[in-house]
């Protein structure tokens, strides 16, 4: 059981990082729309996220903005 101990987003986020790091830009992208759909999943009336801390997630959007950025930049 000790797989599921950390929070599906955890680890989606963990993958969205490695993509990055490896240049697989478009499968980034992909994951951070799954994070997404993580995070709102269990949403809704009277459920509260009790993360501490979401710059993590934020950080994800900036760092794939910026990815994007370069690749247009190197592809013109």
């Amino acid at each position: 059981m000790t797989e599921y101990a950390r929070r599906l987003s955890d680890k989606i986020l963990f993958a969205f990082n490695q993509a990055c790091d490896q240049g697989y830009h478009d499968v980034a992208e992909i994951l951070l729309r799954a994070l997404e759909l993580a995070l709102t999943r269990q949403g809704g009336r009277g459920k509260v996220d009790h993360r501490q801390n979401l710059q993590a997630i934020t950080d994800a959007y900036a760092r794939l903005q910026a990815l994007k950025q370069m690749d247009t930049a190197s592809a013109g």
